[in-house]
């Protein structure tokens, strides 16, 4: 079934952060199949209702306040309605479900879903589900093709299709659908069975560590350098963290990451601010700090400039403590700043699920 989101307002789909925030509220519904940009009301938006309602699928439209009334118009044209005021709001008449701006209008295989979204202000009530089961497991300690084989047989007999994708290095994502109610359900439990400690089943993977770690009251600390904070802001953007996170800190500089994290000037530099030594003892120095349960440190060279030929851009030591054990690995992603630095956040997580495992997978 196919699902499309239409956006129709610049000041809606100019706003990063707005559309962020549509995306999300929709990636649980399965809406990001295509998505189209509109300006204003106009002869093509009117073009692409008339296609969708050609088929059956679900359409959510976004509008901004000047454009919902006459996308409401356009939509009641179509289908041979009216518009009617019900709750201040001007609607088509065939409309039975409606909620503080946003409206349903169901009409032979098509739903449709308008919504008056305005950037700065809390989104209203998406109306639609979605008709297929969908969600999302996380495997670790693998590789992509490994993972396919192994899911590909339990896929099968339990009906529900699979799309996997690699987020880093031994963390695989495998997108999960059925269109029958229970079959996926079931399979979850399977794949649990089959793969144990190393699967996680969570359509937010960092709402089910603070989830989970704040059963066990455990907590967490990051040292970060070149992610610049992208591991607490992952963390902290999710409601529930304060319960697990303690507080981190940010070390760009040699003289920081000596005075407040102890690393030692000799080992700066004899190794350099990107080497296992100093994220060993940037480790050290957090969870110490701290006092927390888990520590993560991140030190690399995100570039574009700053590179070397012993450590080119992309060199990145990452590091997990849990006071006891440590993981310490030197990697190279590839990619602009931006993405080797969210390559290396999600490393330093796939770390900590790696260190945490007993708090994570015992019940």
């Amino acid at each position: 079934m196919k699902n499309h989101l239409i956006v129709v307002g610049k000041n809606i789909y100019l706003n990063e952060p707005f559309m962020e925030y549509i995306e999300r509220e929709l990636s649980h519904l399965g809406f990001l199949e295509e998505v189209t940009k509109l300006s204003e009301t106009s002869a093509e938006t009117l073009s692409l209702m008339q296609q969708e309602l050609q088929m059956e699928g679900n359409l959510v439209i976004v509008t901004n306040k000047n454009s919902f009334t006459p996308v409401a118009k356009f939509l009641a044209t179509m289908i041979g309605d009216t518009l009617i005021l019900k709750e201040n709001l001007l609607i088509p008449s065939k409309s039975d479900i409606y909620d503080d701006n946003s409206f349903l209008v169901q009409h032979d295989g098509c739903k449709i879903n308008v919504v008056l979204a305005e950037p700065g202000a809390t989104l209203p009530m998406f109306l639609i589900e979605h008709s297929e089961k969908e969600g999302i497991l996380h495997l670790f300690q693998m590789d992509e093709e490994s993972a396919a084989i192994l899911l590909e047989s339990l896929a099968k007999s339990h009906e529900v299709e699979t799309s996997l994708t690699t987020i880093v290095p031994g963390w695989i994502q495998a997108a999960c659908s059925s269109k029958k109610y229970g079959n996926l359900g079931n399979f979850f439990k399977s794949a649990t069975q089959l793969f144990g400690d190393k699967i996680i089943e969570s359509t937010d993977i960092f709402a089910y560590l603070i989830h989970k770690l704040s059963q066990k009251n455990r907590t967490v600390t990051f040292a970060e350098s070149c992610t610049g904070g992208l591991i607490a802001s992952q963390l902290t953007s999710r409601a529930g963290s304060s319960a697990i996170f303690k507080g981190s800190l940010v070390t760009y500089s040699n003289v920081l990451k000596a005075g407040w994290l102890g690393v030692e000037k000799e080992v700066l530099e004899k190794f350099g601010a990107v080497s296992e030594q100093t994220v060993e003892q940037m480790l050290s120095g957090a969870i110490e700090i701290a006092q927390a349960d888990y520590a993560l440190a991140v030190s690399g060279i995100a570039g574009p400039g700053g590179g070397t030929l012993q450590k080119p851009v992309g060199t990145v030591v990452i590091g997990a403590t849990n006071g006891t054990d440590t993981i310490i690995e030197t990697l190279h992603f590839d990619g602009d700043r931006n993405y080797i630095q969210k390559q290396s956040m999600l490393y330093a997580y796939k770390q900590l699920i790696t260190i945490a495992r007993k708090d994570l997978f015992s019940v």
